[in-house]
């Protein structure tokens, strides 16, 4: 091979490279890269339990965020300077580098670090060598070309500072961070301001994880105004008590961590580019193969004016059509022995499965009221072969909220309830509105209690649950102020044992549909003293209902044709 040639070659291979070289850096500028460390379980003080849930649950946001995301847990002082400098260098390539961190953080002398879980801290001059500064966390954040996010879940309320001997008497130990100047284009975030601390909170995350989640991920929210959301959130929970803030300065250009979303370019000037799928679509294509009425007309109070309107009143009136033709069917009715006796129909004992559709509709309705949805599973082995305390079992929702709106929305999920009484599940509620008695933030809690003369206990407050049909009527008192009441009606979003029965709310039902009932109920031939007369399971059940109290006392009367 001659020496033009190997000069072509070179050439050549020089031009490859180099065009490679350009064709990479678009990709490289839009790098986005994060260090998630979240620190609970200390070995010499109590443990934490919310620090590696918060990182966890950051991480897996940040991820949905198109960030190259690295977890650490419960790190030793070694391991964390390891992530910090390994993370730098991935931080200079990137456009924004973000670390989050939950776990205990102090001020000493003016500097602030974040604590391992193997830092003992007997004294002020430990922390060097113990703790991880604060400082050199920025300053590797700062390699990022557009914007260095740092995150500290670190201001709680720490033991280290209470027993801390100091060797100089001009050193300052607080409990919580001192203020912090960063670099341009670098932004340090607090969960509490300097000088204060911050609450862990009782729930799965601490009150300032709970607002980052519920908003790092909404489209067009600028990197500014999500930290004031934030603020607002967390004050409103803790009454308050803990104001996070933000230190760091950017320039005019607007940072997003979800871009806004941008209409596809029409193809020509006359014709419109194509939306982006409606919120109204979204929950259609959830609910639309739905056989809960109550789901469609939920939609139509949040849509009235939408494309599938029409469709959704056609439902309510298919779905209800139906469940009059169950209930007139002679099929519906009982069996009777050799002595007449009528028997529970074991067909009509049919169990909803719980699919992941339902699963589907309901994460649906969570995200539109901004609820926090738990992981639950619904029991279906129930020791109650009339299923009076069965039709309890079910996810519970309503579409305005306590006291009929004014108060926060609310869902129940009820995953067992036995033949005795005690009821499991969870209780979810959203975020408060200026009429709400108590301010926290969204979230949830599970419970396991008796059901006793309609009453039983929600997240420590006394309520009176009263269910009609499928309307399940909650009243609940203040705690402060025992005169005042609130309620809420919740109807089912799916119900392991389905009511064949109108889903009207007992405060609103027709006067006329009542006489009517009434006149039927006339129109029956009575039975003998303590049996319910009636050809059909509806007939049966209004009959009872002048016989015996409770809802599982007058089902099991409807089922069997006596006391």
């Amino acid at each position: 091979m001659g020496p033009g040639n190997l000069l072509m070659r070179f050439f050549g291979a020089a031009v490859f490279l180099v065009t490679s070289l350009l064709s990479a850096q678009p990709a490289l500028a839009q790098a986005r890269v994060a260090l998630v460390i979240g620190n609970g379980a200390y070995e010499k003080v109590p443990e934490l339990p919310n620090p590696t849930r918060d990182a966890a649950d950051i991480g897996r946001a940040l991820e949905r965020l198109d960030f190259k995301v690295t977890q650490v847990k419960n790190a030793t002082a070694q391991e964390m300077r390891k992530a910090v400098v390994e993370f730098g260098r991935s931080a200079e390539m990137s456009d924004i580098a973000v670390v989050f961190y939950a776990g205990h953080g102090m001020e000493v002398g003016g500097e602030n670090w974040l604590i391992p879980i193997s830092a003992e801290l007997r004294s002020d001059t430990d922390a060097e060598s113990e703790a991880i500064s604060l400082r050199s966390v920025s300053l590797q954040v700062s390699k990022a070309r557009k914007l260095g996010l740092v995150i500290l879940d670190a201001c709680r309320n720490n033991p280290f500072a209470a027993k801390m001997k100091r060797a100089l008497s001009t050193r300052a130990v607080a409990r919580g961070l001192a203020p912090t100047e960063p670099s341009d284009n670098v932004l340090i975030a607090y969960a509490a301001r300097d000088g204060t601390t911050a609450s862990d909170g009782d729930g799965r995350n601490s009150p300032f994880t709970t607002s980052l989640l519920r908003h790092i991920e909404t489209p067009g929210l600028e990197i500014s105004f999500l930290f004031r959301r934030v603020r607002d959130d967390v004050m409103a929970a803790t009454r308050r008590e803990q104001q996070p803030f933000v230190y760091g300065s950017l320039s005019k250009e607007e940072i997003y961590l979800k871009a806004p979303a941008v209409a596809a370019q029409a193809p020509a000037a006359s014709a419109p580019a194509p939306a982006a799928p409606a919120e109204d679509e979204k929950f259609w294509q959830a609910v639309r193969t739905s056989t809960v009425a109550a789901l469609f007309e939920e939609f139509l109070a949040r849509y009235p004016r939408s494309d599938h309107a029409v469709e959704a009143r056609q439902r309510i009136k298919d779905l209800k059509a139906s469940e009059v033709a169950a209930l007139s069917s002679p099929a519906a009715a009982p069996k009777s022995d050799a002595s007449g006796r009528k028997e529970p129909d074991a067909k009509r004992a049919v169990r909803n499965p719980f699919t992941p559709d339902d699963n589907k509709k309901i994460s649906v309705i969570a995200a539109a009221q901004h609820l926090e949805l738990p992981s639950f599973t619904i029991s279906s082995d129930q020791n109650d072969p009339l299923n009076a305390n069965s039709r309890f079992v079910g996810v519970w929702s309503n579409k305005r909220g306590w006291t009929n709106g004014k108060g926060r929305y609310a869902m129940l999920i009820v995953t067992e309830v036995s033949a005795t009484g005690l009821a499991k599940g969870y209780y979810l509620w959203g975020p408060p509105t200026k009429q709400s008695w108590a301010k926290d933030v969204a979230g949830y809690k599970s419970f396991a209690e008796f059901i006793s003369n309609d009453k039983f206990s929600i997240n420590g407050t006394p309520v009176t649950a009263k269910l009609d049909k499928n309307v399940l009527a909650l009243t609940s008192a203040n705690k402060e102020k025992p005169s005042e009441t609130a309620n809420i009606e919740l109807r089912p979003v799916w119900q392991l044992v389905p009511v064949p029965e109108d889903a009207e709310p007992p405060t609103k039902r027709d006067k006329t549909a009542r006489s009517h009932a009434v006149k039927k109920e006339s129109a029956a031939e009575p039975g003998p003293p303590g049996h319910a007369g009636g050809a059909s399971m509806e007939e049966r059940y209004r009959a009872c209902r002048k016989l015996v109290k409770g809802f599982a006392q007058r089902d099991a009367c409807a089922r069997s044709g006596t006391i």
